[in-house]
Order: structure tokens, then sequence, then C-alpha cells
């Protein structure tokens, strides 16, 4: 056999492989596209829902009492007696402590001596003033001199009454400042008082609940050391400016019952209640929005075909929800979960949604 016969022969028995080979190859290539094509997505979704009209946001707060003031002489001198002591309840109208009379007293005797010395004089003078035997001049300057006389003499018994010191209110005295003996200015302040008839309660909070405060419905505190109770709060004041960290404070107050354990200095957490003023609002999961520009999108499932579709939204969250205010309605059906991965008009197939007895989808 020449060698010419011989490389016809070799390259008949290599190019039937090869023909074979890239048959198979094709062959693979064709499932593996109509394969492709046959693949439709899995996805996650959730209905949409109709928000309640009344909404509920949680804020720390701090108890604080009604009010709390400090307790002074209106004279000034040594202090005789002191009846009270600090963390002492008082009722109002008691006596709290005492500053020594005896100058006091003094006082009151020299010019009650004068007073009395005046009047006699007075009732001579307008005798002889109606029978016209004394000036109307003279008598008008007797007259004015036992009227400065006599509020000199009140002034006089007022001080005398000022060195007692009652509790203006009921309440209970946080701080006693001084000890018998030592001597007191006037205006000086002795004792601290506070009053717990009621309590305040401070919050602050966003600008979104500052908008909507004419709304609040409802609110109330719990302490987390007293478990079980809740306690209801008043809306009462708010400030007009927010703080250099934009919130605005609300001033609440609660009345408490007989053996309330809320006491001032307590943290506690503020529940309030408001109307969102709007029936017709929805929510979704913040999971289920997806940027575009500036603008938020989610995918509506309709007919296993995913569609975007611009929403907006308000400033509602809870519970990792997002409230909704354009774009939905409540029952449309939505994607959660691998927005990314889906496309306009896309085939997809919802993923079952698992029953409250198979919790996380196990069996």
């Amino acid at each position: 056999m020449n060698i010419k016969n011989r490389t016809r022969r070799i390259g008949k028995g290599i190019l039937l492989p090869v023909l074979l080979l890239s048959l198979i190859l094709s062959s693979c290539s064709l499932n593996k596209e109509a394969e492709n094509d046959s693949y439709i997505k899995l996805v996650k979704t959730v209905n949409v829902q109709k928000l309640d009209p009344v909404s509920e946001k949680q804020f720390p707060g701090v108890i604080d009492e009604a009010e709390e003031i400090n307790l002074a002489f209106r004279v000034g001198g040594p202090i005789s007696r002191i009846l009270i002591k600090e963390g002492q309840y008082v009722k109002k109208g008691q006596l709290i402590a005492e500053i020594d009379q005896r100058d006091y007293m003094i006082q009151k005797t020299a010019i009650q001596a004068r007073v009395d010395q005046l009047r006699e004089e007075y009732r001579r003078i307008e005798e002889l003033n109606k029978r016209k035997t004394v000036a109307d001049n003279d008598y008008e300057k007797m007259k004015a001199g036992r009227e400065m006389a006599e509020t000199q003499l009140k002034n006089a018994n007022d001080q005398l009454n000022d060195t007692r010191l009652y509790a203006p209110y009921s309440g209970y005295i946080t701080a006693v400042l001084f000890e018998e003996g030592e001597m007191l200015n006037i205006g000086t302040p002795f004792a601290r008082l506070i009053d717990v008839s009621l309590l305040k309660v401070e919050v602050d909070v966003p600008t979104s609940l500052y908008l909507v405060k004419d709304k609040i419905s409802k609110a109330e505190c719990v302490q987390e050391d007293i478990p079980g109770k809740k306690y209801p709060l008043t809306f009462y004041a708010n400030n007009i400016k927010a703080n250099s960290n934009g919130l605005f404070r609300f001033y609440f107050y609660h009345q408490p019952e007989p053996g309330s354990l809320l006491s001032p200095g307590m943290n506690v957490s503020v529940n309030i209640s408001y109307s969102n003023g709007d029936s017709s609002l929805v929510s979704i999961p913040l999971n289920a929005i997806f940027p575009r520009g500036e603008e938020s999108y989610v995918w509506v499932v309709k007919d296993n075909t995913v569609r975007a579709r611009r929403v907006k939204t308000n400033d509602f969250f809870n519970d990792g929800n997002v409230g909704i205010i354009e774009g939905l309605k409540a029952g449309e059906e939505i994607v959660v979960g691998g927005l990314d991965h889906l496309h306009e008009e896309e085939e997809v197939r919802v993923l079952d949604k698992a029953s409250k007895t198979n919790i996380g989808n196990l069996i």
C-alpha cells in the first residue's frame, strides 16, 4: 500500500469520531438552551395590608414631680426650731420651721405704742376739727400720720408672722439646708418641697409626631421594674422649638392612685397612639422596596408575571413595615427579597406560603 492510500484511510477513520462528538456537543448545547428557556424563577410574596388608622409609637420618658419649690423665710434671723426632716411627707399649712421672734416682737411693741398714741391724738384733733377750732390742714396731717403708723404696725405684724414657715401645699421634703441656730438671710432657700399629687412625664419626639399632636388619642407608660402595670397619661403641652437633635419635647401628666409605685426620677416607656387620618393607607415590608433613581418601586405579581410599580411612602415605620400613601391597594401581591434579579414582565412562580401550623415551611 502506498503512502497516499494509507493517508486516505486514516483520514476517514478520524473524521467519523469527530463528527459524532460534534453532534453530541451540539445536542447538549440545544438541551441546555431549552432548559434555560424553560427556567422560571421562584419568588416569595406577601399581600399588601391595610394600615390601621390608629398608629402607635413608643419613646423613652422620665417621671418628674408636678412642682418643686425652695422654701424660704420672708424675714431673716437665727433659726429657733426645725420641725421637718428630709424625706418627710408634710400637709398643706403644716408648720415647717421658725425664726427667733425676739427682735420682731420688740419692733411690733414699739410701733404698737406709737399707733395707740396717734390714734388717741387723732380722736382729739378730729373732735376739735368738727368744732372748727383746728385747721383742716392740721387735721389732715394728723390723719396721715396715724394711717402711716398703722401701716407700719401691719408690716410689723406681718414680719412677726413670717418668722413661722408653713408648707404651701402637701408633698415631700427633699432637702433641709440649715440647722437650728444658724443665721438665715431673707429669701435664702431653707428647704425643698416637691408636689407629687400629679406626676409629669417628659418625652422627646420626632417631627412626624409633632405634626399630628392634635390627633393623639391615647398615651400610657410602663415601668420595666413594675410588671403588668400600665399608667394612663394625659397630653397637655409641648415645646414649639426642636432641640439640637431635631426633637420636640412633649409633656404629659399622670394622676397617681393611692399606693402608686411611680416616683419622680423613674425611667419609663411611653406609648403614644394617634390617628393617621387616612383609612386608605396600606403598609408593606421594607424589604419589598427597591430604588430606581430617586424614586421607590415594588414588584407587583399578577397572573404569575412581575411588573415594577412606583410607590410613595410616609413616615410610618413599625415592625419592619413602611406605610404606603400612593401606588398600592390592600390585597395586591408583591415580591419580597431577590428584587435585583427580576425583570419587567418576567414570568415567575410564587413560593407557597407556610401555614400557621408549619412555621418555617419545614414539613
